[in-house]
């Protein structure tokens, strides 16, 4: 199913956006800012000291990663996200993604548990994959059903669930029990109608920065690994899958195909396509337009 999302800017918002879109650029890989600073860059831009909706944060240590446990005030259940923050491979952090992984927690009822997992280029892959192979495991080990965990992420991270999905089909552990993908970045060799477009849409993002980030992350001949970009791989055996991106993003064509693929392995899918919306638009609640469905 595709459901398309209508939002109307003000002028305020128009203004508010212009300025987030100056402060996501300096927050994306380039070859003149070192990683440190477009690290903290990226932190600066999403991060927040106060979590909203009274979310507790427990700090939890897992074969060596530090992870935050976020537990809303009404959990239902035993319910649990596995949460992967996005960044390119190269940045992001509890920190920067502490704020929206809160309201999700807050808005689904489900403890939600956001690893810090290992980055790139100082720990390629298949490192991140690995943090977050033990992550799942510590939740089993909570006598957690895998029916009742959640994959979710955001860019990379949306990548990172994805393939970890592949990577637990190969050594036979229990899937989960549902996927939810944030403008999903599924084929890391960027090969996708909008990545070879001449207009790009995209406001922040564009090809050059994507494959470099991508060589971050793993070499070139890898790129058709499906853990690497799990869009190539086999999707008959995932669970139901929930998609959402902006319509303006470059990602766009790999949440398009990812959906058509899904759905054509037999997986309930469903597809958002919020129009006039940026990449990872969620995380700005404070200037995105309220949606309308239509």
């Amino acid at each position: 199913m595709v459901c398309y999302t209508a939002a109307v800017m003000s002028n305020y918002d128009v203004k508010s956006f212009q300025q987030a879109v100056k402060l996501f650029k300096k927050a994306v890989y380039n070859h003149k800012t070192q990683i440190k600073q477009i690290r903290k860059n990226y932190d600066d831009l999403l991060g927040t000291a106060v979590l909203p909706n009274n979310i507790d944060r427990q700090e939890v240590e897992i074969a060596n990663i530090r992870a935050d446990l976020l537990v809303p005030e009404l959990a239902i259940g035993r319910k649990t996200i596995l949460y992967a923050h996005g960044g390119g491979f190269i940045s992001g952090s509890r920190y920067s993604a502490r704020n929206l992984c809160a309201s999700i927690a807050h808005e689904t009822g489900c403890r939600l548990l956001l690893p810090e997992y290992r980055l790139s280029p100082e720990y390629p892959y298949p490192n991140a994959l690995e943090d977050l192979y033990r992550s799942y495991n510590w939740l089993l080990k909570q006598d957690i059903p895998g029916n009742e965990i959640y994959f979710a992420g955001d860019g990379a991270g949306a990548n990172l669930v994805l393939a970890l999905t592949h990577y637990l089909h190969g050594k036979n552990v229990t899937l989960p029990g549902g996927i939810i993908v944030l403008s999903p970045w599924t084929d890391i060799a960027c090969s996708g109608a909008s990545f070879v477009s001449r207009k790009n849409p995209d406001p922040v993002f564009t090809r050059d920065i994507m494959h470099s980030q991508a060589l971050q992350y793993t070499y070139e001949s890898n790129f058709s690994n499906p853990h690497v970009s799990p869009l190539r791989g086999d999707l008959s055996y995932f669970p139901p899958i929930f998609i959402q991106c902006g319509s303006m993003e470059i990602v766009a064509e790999d949440a398009k195909q990812l959906a058509q693929k899904a759905a054509e392995a037999g997986i309930p899918v469903s597809l958002d396509i919020c129009d006039g919306m940026w990449h990872l638009f969620q995380a700005f609640d404070a200037i995105t337009p309220k949606p309308r469905r239509r």
